[in-house]
């Protein structure tokens, strides 16, 4: 059954500037960070912050985005920066976030960068999820989720008084509202109010009626104030906090969870998990559902909104949310500044370069007996500025795991359910295709052609001694079985392949161990591990040629053969402290390559796995799971849980050292990318002829750090990587010198 686009959804923010990051959001857009907290200064200039680290900005309207993921102290395991629940600016230049890992940060420069202050002692099992100012220098946050603090600023942020006051009872808050010095307000966990009138040190609890967890609370006098939380509660008190009466009645929607409560032009706003912003201006009687997201961008499955913020009189609305969501209401008129048109997971993307086409599949976002979304595919035809929803058929439920492009228009995918479709039109509709040989609801983890007419699809067929591997040799007409030896059960499951040519290739199943065959797949061989690994399982496998190749898997392990297997694999792994699944591996030459797996990291090697690099995609979390690579070097990778899709076009060398075999006319010391730079930067030189060639870094006080190059190098472009491990933020200088030319560059680190 044939298939058209389901919905194209396209935003207006075509050109984001992620700064401090290799790993670029393709989806979702402008990133897909969940959002929770948003400032409107005006109709045109916003700032949000959220998970991992994110700050983002805009000042007009959205057609330009700012935003990186380093708003969060690093740390953790994984190695991972702070998620980031809550803000105060007191300009539109310094502010303040807070988060997970004890994170205090402060921004001078409009969140450009934020600095630890020197004043925070708080320990890294510290969640701050509450700050609020009194004026721009008195201020408070508040953590409780795992570790009760209270802590004090009398210098606009700068230093914070750690263990300020005494534990409020039920001591698990989620926001602090202070009236004064003395008269503090807390909303605990389990509809409890904690109120200190002695500054913090002693503390009284009053009850709101409720038992749910409470999120925010404002007050418009020192009387007057209003709280919301879980399942549609919403409160409201005329003296100050000590008493709390029910404003949600019958009118209020009890399966909504509000996050965020703001009050503007005689109005409680509320904001929560519903496309509805909900309204009232008397106390609860009644209340109003207010659309902020344009009836284009509606999507199947519901989102979380966590935070929105208002003009004086309500009729502008900024709100965010999660997924990275970002949706404009400006009077009647609606804007989408985000793209996220699915999620649950993805396993796996192809790329064909000479026409901008980006393909990835997975999973339906929401598989119910309600309801199946059926949107599996998300395709870009102008290299991922803008993405459509594809649907395999209506009723798809497939979690599909592999896709193959055959050439530019002709490819197939396949995955659980025994789902098999083809494409004869670069992925913009899809047919069904029907192998009667294979068994019913199965899965089929990898599809794999060597031509136009010779392909393989392995299967996780764990069932006797049964075919796992189904081969065609006429494109597709035909297809018949193959046994994978004489094993049964658990070891027939495979779970990757690489085919070299219509008689060699690879596969990995269930049994840690490279099978090889050498007969278009009639019988396959297995061959050995160097150490004999067995205590996990291999995932990924890329075979540059007969002979070389690696592989990836569990407990960080990395293998790699130069001679087909003859001898056992060498294992090349590296060390961590984290142990990590890897389940996908790219490599450009037998020297130059990555892994990639669990919590988002990426390894990377230029030397075969004798040393690795640290190039995780720290704006995420979620495992990376399949991916691509073109032949310029291009990076891709797509995550199992968040339907993100990221691209990284610096990290092989051939990506950034195009012109490696131009001869430059001058001597030419290139400003570094990317900077500033968190883990690694690129240093570029041209070199017309021959030389002697010094290259040092120095810090800003004129030491010495040390020295990248020293000796005689060939004319043309050169490339040295930095990755400075035991350095701290600050301003550093890179110098380069020859016999005939002396060049100082400027760089910033940040960590």
């Amino acid at each position: 059954m044939k298939k058209i686009i389901l919905f194209i959804l396209i935003s207006v923010n075509l050109l984001n500037a992620q700064i401090y990051q290799d790993w670029k959001w393709l989806h979702q857009s402008p990133q897909g960070n969940d959002l929770r907290w948003v400032k409107m200064w005006n109709a045109n200039t916003f700032y949000a912050v959220g998970m991992n680290g994110t700050f983002i900005k805009t000042t007009n309207g959205g057609l330009n985005w700012i935003f990186h993921h380093s708003a969060g102290k690093m740390g953790g395991i994984p190695l991972q920066r702070a998620n980031i629940y809550n803000a105060w600016f007191f300009n539109q230049n310094t502010g303040i976030v807070v988060g997970n890992l004890g994170s205090i940060m402060r921004t001078t420069d409009g969140g450009l960068t934020f600095d630890s202050v020197p004043g925070n002692t708080a320990p890294s099992n510290v969640t701050f999820r509450g700050i609020y100012f009194i004026n721009d220098l008195t201020g408070y946050v508040i953590s409780g989720i795992t570790n009760y603090r209270l802590m004090k600023t009398t210098d606009g942020g700068l230093n914070w008084y750690a263990g300020y006051g005494s534990a409020p009872p039920y001591s698990n808050p989620y926001y602090i509202y202070a009236f004064n010095e003395n008269k503090l307000l807390v909303l605990n966990q389990l509809g409890d109010i904690g109120i200190s009138t002695n500054g913090g040190l002693l503390w009284n609890t009053y009850y709101s009626g409720t038992s749910v967890n409470l999120y925010k609370t404002v007050f418009i006098n020192p009387d007057t104030g209003f709280v919301c939380g879980d399942w549609g509660r919403c409160r409201y008190t005329t003296n100050g906090g000590y008493n709390w009466i029910n404003m949600a009645g019958s009118m209020l929607n009890p399966d909504v969870h509000f996050f965020n409560i703001e009050y503007r032009n005689n109005a409680v706003f509320l904001t929560g998990n519903s496309n509805y912003i909900w309204r009232s201006s008397n106390y609860g009687l009644t209340w109003d559902t207010i659309p902020f997201i344009s009836p284009q961008a509606h999507l199947q499955w519901g989102n979380s909104f966590y935070a929105s913020d208002f003009s004086f009189t309500g009729d502008t609305i900024i709100t965010v949310g999660a997924y990275g969501s970002i949706h404009q209401k400006n009077g009647n008129n609606f804007i989408t500044h985000s793209q996220y048109l699915k999620k649950g997971n993805l396993r796996d993307v192809v790329v064909i370069p000479a026409t901008g086409v980006i393909i990835a599949v997975g999973g339906p976002s929401v598989s119910t007996t309600e309801l199946v979304t059926s949107d599996q595919i998300l395709r870009s035809s102008d290299n991922g500025l803008h993405w459509s929803v594809v649907s395999p058929s209506a009723n798809s439920t497939a979690d599909f795991y592999s896709i193959e492009m055959i050439d530019d228009n002709t490819g197939y995918i396949c995955g659980s359910k025994s789902a098999v479709y083809k494409t004869t039109n670069a992925g913009l509709t899809w047919d069904s295709v029907i192998i009667p040989i294979i068994p019913s609801n199965i899965i089929l983890s990898k599809i794999d052609f060597v031509n136009a007419q010779t392909g393989w699809i392995f299967s996780r067929y764990a069932s006797g001694n049964d075919s796992t591997i189904f081969k065609t040799t006429n494109g597709g007409l035909n297809w018949f079985k193959q046994k994978f030896g004489t094993i049964s059960g658990n070891e027939n499951s495979v779970f990757s392949a690489c085919m070299i040519d219509t008689n060699t290739g690879w596969l990995l199943n269930s049994k840690p161990r490279p099978w090889k065959t050498t007969n278009g797949g009639l019988t396959w061989d297995s061959t050995s591990l160097g150490d004999n690994y067995l205590a996990g399982s291999l995932y990924d496998i890329k075979m540059l040629n007969a002979f070389t190749g690696y592989c990836v898997g569990s407990n960080n392990r990395i293998y790699r053969t130069t001679n087909g297997g003859a001898t056992p694999w060498s294992n090349v792994s590296f060390s961590s402290t984290t142990i990590l699944t890897l389940y996908a591996c790219e490599f450009i030459n037998s020297m130059e390559g990555v892994v990639m797996g669990t919590y988002g990291f990426a390894y990377y090697t230029s030397n075969g796995g004798i040393t690795w690099i640290n190039k995780a995609i720290s704006s995420g979390t979620n495992d990376i799971y399949g991916s691509f690579m073109t032949q310029d070097g291009k990076v891709f990778a797509v995550s199992l849980l968040s339907a993100s899709i990221f691209r990284d076009s610096n990290l092989m060398s051939v990506g950034i050292n195009k012109n490696s075999e131009f001869i430059p006319d001058d001597f030419i010391l290139e400003q570094n990318y990317p900077n500033p730079f968190n883990q690694s930067t690129i240093i570029r030189y041209h070199l017309p002829n021959k030389a002697k060639v010094t290259l040092k870094i120095f810090d800003i006080s004129g030491k010495e750090i040390t020295t990248l190059v020293s000796g005689v190098q060939d004319a043309g472009v050169h490339n040295i990587y930095f990755t400075p491990s035991d350095l701290s933020s600050g301003i550093y200088f890179y110098r380069l010198y020859t016999d005939d030319y002396y060049k100082t560059g400027k760089m910033i680190l940040i960590k």
